[in-house]
């Protein structure tokens, strides 16, 4: 065992020992010292068990990969799930194509984030896809490299190391919700929508799950609670809604303006069979019709949230957004301006005990004879 040249090659070559089988491979470098590095890993590797000659990866495409990690554990999970995975696997074949996965290393994912950031927008070619579409793609790849590594097709992952996109700086920012913005939106919003705002408001409900999914037999207006079915986000998810007045009187005037052969709240309206896909261009046109400035309609949890904390302790807070923990909250409070200069004002009333302290902020003040003094002329 170790290092030669051959006159065929510009490398090193490294001999080894595997299993009572000789084997000789290049280093794919010409500089002896770093080839000899490559040679003590190698053995190292060998010596931790760790290196085993005729990997199923180096004979298994990735696509063959693609198709048996979508029979084994895409298939285990969610519709939803299961979409979006058919979706990032069609990206993913697209560029991998059929190269084998032993070709595929960290460098490649790498080009694959950032040959995938550059692409354009199928909707709106002037726009370029978003860090967070790239992010998931990244965590299904490095999923599918997990699968791989543990079914021993693989030595290591190549995804393990990739840096993700910072997604917090593509988000809007988030801001409190207005009555006079609601009430512009309302105006502008379809009758559809319209309901679906206000139960949205009114419930906390995430958007499409518990919201424009919902079916009649879901909702008893009498008793005013909504009833969860069906996958829900976690187990505290499934618990019922308690509606509101408010909520129970706009859902009781939308039933009677709708058909009754529909199980749903928010129809289909080329199938009365399912529900609504998406609201995502009534909302944005409602927006931009009200002046208002674009945020996902997702963010009218999040007001909901925020509204319920100014007069709810964080016990209810917690039940009326079926969080796990109290702390999640904090994710979802917007603004909280009045209720923090409101808090400001009450530690300085017990702290300074309505003292005047004003003339003390306000540069250097003059001793009294030296302000009773007038200015002498020369």
């Amino acid at each position: 065992m170790g290092l030669y040249r051959r006159q065929d090659s510009r490398f090193w070559w490294m001999a080894y020992t595997v299993t009572g089988e000789h084997r000789c491979e290049s280093t794919k470098t010409p500089s002896k010292d770093l080839a000899k590095k490559i040679w003590k890993k190698r053995e190292a590797e060998i010596a931790l068990g760790r290196f085993k000659v005729g990997w199923a990866g180096e004979r298994m495409t990735f696509a063959e990969v693609c198709e048996e990690f979508f029979r084994s554990h895409s298939s285990t999970l969610s519709p939803k799930s299961q979409a979006n995975h058919q979706m990032f696997l069609k990206n993913l074949r697209a560029y991998f194509g059929d190269r084998n996965l032993t070709e595929i290393d960290e460098r490649a994912v790498v080009e694959y984030r950032n040959h995938r950031r550059r692409q354009p927008l199928k909707r709106d070619p002037k726009q370029m896809v978003k860090g967070a579409t790239v992010n998931r793609e990244l965590a299904c790849l490095h999923c599918i490299f997990q699968f791989a590594l543990k079914r021993k097709y693989i030595v290591e992952n190549p995804a393990s190391g990739v840096k993700h996109f910072d997604e917090r700086q593509e988000r809007p920012s988030k801001r409190m919700l207005t009555v006079e913005d609601e009430q512009r939106i309302l105006e502008a919003a379809p009758p559809h929508l319209r309901v679906a705002i206000v139960l949205l408001v009114q419930t906390g409900g995430r958007t499409y799950t518990e919201g424009l999914s919902l079916r009649w037999d879901q909702l008893d207006l009498v008793q005013g609670v909504l009833h969860l079915a069906g996958r829900v986000k976690t187990t505290d998810s499934a618990q019922p809604l308690p509606l509101s007045r408010l909520a129970c009187d706009v859902l009781k005037e939308w039933k009677h303006e709708q058909n009754p052969e529909s199980p749903y709240v928010f129809p289909s309206p080329r199938n009365l069979d399912k529900p609504i896909r998406s609201v995502r261009r009534a909302w944005r046109t409602a927006l931009k019709k009200a002046g208002v400035l674009y945020f996902p309609i997702y963010n009218l949890r999040h007001i909901f949230c925020t509204r319920l904390s100014w007069v709810a302790p964080d016990a209810v807070v917690q039940r009326a957004m079926r969080h796990s923990s109290p702390e999640t909250k904090r994710h979802y409070q917007l603004g909280m301006v009045d209720q923090v200069r409101e808090g400001i004002e009450k530690a300085n009333k017990r702290a300074y005990q309505n003292q005047k302290l004003l003339r003390f902020y306000y540069g250097r003040v003059k001793p009294e004879k030296e302000a009773g003094q007038t200015p002498v002329s020369c």
